[in-house]
This record gives structure tokens, C-alpha cells and sequence, in this order.
């Protein structure tokens, strides 16, 4: 028995499941979240030192305690890559007190972390004797950040479905300004990379896999021979059409795009809702 079948190498699980008492419901620590065997979620307990005044290295030191590999809290770790990109351009040294403005901000979102250690989330992504297997794939970009999410589909023979998050990832935007189809691009490729890693990993029979964009730029390029294009976009674009075909590619308005929550960032209280 493992934990999660895209969790790539699952020596530690293996080992982890030969040798526990399922008996027990207390939580056990593998690949850096919390598996509870009785209840088959994962949980993540992340410790939260609240400070009235704060530095550059307080912040890198919290940051740091949210370890998150499959990218299952992507919008709240996405959001504090966000605030640290901001200190980086306020030129704040690693011992400066935050200014008030920016502490408060900080303070509001450490509160507001504490409530990751209420959120649960389901270890099984695939239904019981599935007929049909489906990956999508979403994108999107902001000025802030971009990012990219994967979701498992699954149906059986007589309509029962499942839905469920397989993993995200996350990149805050190049200090330089760069336009927003750039940055949907990167997204594109961040997903087509993301996609890739996720069915070597699950080894599942994946019946159709569907990328979704709300960049109608980005997917008219997609359906561009690379030689067509400027050296930034055909470098991209080759290598989207190396891992992915044009033809899973597909448009999806920005209010329906749940990769917008992780290109934008979002606290823990709203995540959990």
C-alpha cells in the first residue's frame, strides 16, 4: 500500500506501510505532510511563531516551515512567494523591521496560516472501478505570479464521478516587466511540464488529458509551427509541443480557471472554504 501513486519514488511509504499499526490512528510524517492511516487524508501542521514586529528573515524562516511537494496548498504558498518577491524589491536587509504597512500585511497572513492545520484533504484522487480516467490541466498568470494545476477525473460505468486536485505549482513573475500573454506563456509551460511529471508518476490508464488557457494568445501560438514565432515565444512553444499535442489544448474563460487562485495567491482561511 502507498500514500500517493505521483509521489514518484515511494521507498519511504513502502517501508512506512510494512511497518505500521494501522491499529492506530495517531498521524505519521512521510515526504513532509501528515498521512492519518484511519481516516486515509493528509494534513499539514505548520508552526507559527506570531511576532509584533518582523524581519526579512522572519518572514524567510516561516515561509520555509510550509513544506508542501505535490503544491496541495499551492494558493497560500503562492501568496507568501508573492510577499517575499515584494521584500526583495524594497531592498529590505535581513535584519530590517519591516515597515508598518508591509508588517501588518505579513502579521494578517501568518493569523491567517494557523488554519492549515485544519485542512484535510482526501489521499484517494481515483473512484472505486473507474470507466474513464481524465487529467485537466489548467493554467494562468497575473503581474504577481503564474502557475499551473493538475485535477484527476474519474468515472465508473454507471456515472459515479470523482474530482480531485492531484498537484499545482507556482512561479512569482520576473522582477522585470514583461506582458501578460509572456507570463500566460510561462504558465503554458509550467503546466506542460507539470502534465508530464504527473503521468510518468501515476501510472495510470489515462483515457484523454485536456490543458485548459484563458489565453486565447497562447493557444493561437500553441497551433504555430516554433520557426513561426520570436525566439522567447518559439523557445516556449517548442517545448510545450515536445510534451503536449495542440489538440488538448483548450480555451477556458478566467472565471471558471481555479489555476487563478494560484497565480494571484489566496490566504488559508478562504483556501479552506
Amino acid at each position: 500500500m502507498v500514500l500517493h501513486k505521483w509521489c514518484g519514488n515511494n521507498t519511504e511509504l513502502i517501508e512506512v506501510s510494512e511497518n505500521y499499526d494501522f491499529s492506530d490512528s495517531s498521524e505519521i510524517k512521510v515526504l513532509g505532510v501528515y498521512w492519518n492511516p484511519k481516516h486515509d487524508c493528509f494534513s499539514f501542521r505548520v508552526k507559527i511563531d506570531l511576532h509584533e514586529l518582523n524581519t526579512k528573515r522572519d518572514v524567510l524562516s516561516t515561509i520555509a516551515r510550509i513544506y508542501d511537494p505535490l503544491g496541495l496548498l499551492g494558493p497560500v504558498v503562492a501568496k507568501a512567494k508573492i510577499f517575499l518577491q515584494k521584500l526583495w524589491m524594497l531592498k529590505i536587509d535581513w535584519t530590517d523591521l519591516l515597515p508598518d504597512t508591509i508588517n501588518r500585511e505579513w502579521r494578517q497572513f501568518v493569523e491567517s496560516l494557523q488554519v492549515v492545520n485544519d485542512i484535510n484533504i482526501n489521499r484517494c484522487i481515483v473512484v472505486e472501478q473507474p470507466e474513464v480516467i481524465e487529467l485537466h490541466g489548467f493554467s494562468d498568470a497575473s503581474q504577481s505570479a503564474y502557475g499551473a494545476v493538475v485535477y484527476c477525473k474519474s468515472i465508473t460505468s454507471d456515472g459515479r464521478m470523482l474530482v480531485h486536485l492531484i498537484a499545482s505549482k507556482s512561479r512569482v513573475a520576473p522582477t522585470k516587466q514583461t506582458t501578460i500573454p509572456r507570463l500566460e506563456l510561462c504558465a503554458a509551460v509550467l503546466l506542460a511540464k507539470l502534465v508530464h511529471r504527473v503521468k510518468q508518476a501515476l501510472k495510470l490508464n489515462v483515457t484523454n488529458t485536456f490543458l485548459w488557457s484563458d489565453s486565447m494568445i497562447v493557444l493561437s501560438w500553441i497551433r504555430k509551427e516554433s520557426y513561426q514565432l520570436k525566439t522567447f515565444v518559439a523557445n516556449r512553444i517548442a517545448t510545450i509541443q515536445e510534451m503536449t499535442s495542440s489538440e488538448q489544448w483548450r480555451y477556458v474563460a478566467t472565471e471558471d480557471n481555479p489555476a487563478d487562485f494560484v497565480s494571484r495567491g489566496m490566504d488559508s482561511l478562504k483556501l479552506k472554504t
